[in-house]
C-alpha cells in the first residue's frame, strides 16, 4: 500500500521516545506490507466513518484516512489514548471523512 503522512502526524511522532517512535516505524512498514487494510494489525474501522480507521499503539492511537483508489493510506493523527476520542478529535476526524 502507499502511505502518505500528515505533518501533524510527523510532529507528534518526533515527540515519541524511543521505544514508541520504534513501534510506529513498525506500524508503517507493516501498513507498506498489507494487501488490504483488514492485514494491518490492530486495525479498526471507526463507527459513523465512511473511510475513517484507528490503529491501537500502546497508549496511542494512529488515525487514519484509507482511499480505495490508488490503496492509499492518509496517516492523519497520532494521539494519547486519552484524547483520542475527545470532541475536537471527533470533529476533526469527520472534516477529514468528507
Amino acid at each position: 500500500m502507499n502511505i502518505r503522512i500528515s505533518k501533524e502526524f510527523e510532529k507528534s511522532v518526533k515527540k515519541l521516545s524511543g521505544k514508541y517512535r520504534e513501534s510506529v516505524r513498525n506500524v508503517i512498514l507493516e501498513i507498506r506490507a498489507a494487501q488490504s487494510v483488514s492485514n494491518i494489525g490492530n486495525c479498526r474501522k471507526l463507527i459513523g466513518y465512511n473511510s475513517i480507521y484507528r490503529i491501537r499503539l500502546g497508549d496511542y492511537r494512529i488515525f487514519f484516512l484509507f482511499e480505495v483508489i490508488g490503496q492509499t493510506v492518509f496517516l492523519k493523527y497520532l494521539v494519547n489514548r486519552g484524547d483520542a476520542y475527545s470532541k475536537e478529535y471527533q470533529e476533526k476526524l469527520k472534516l477529514t471523512d468528507n
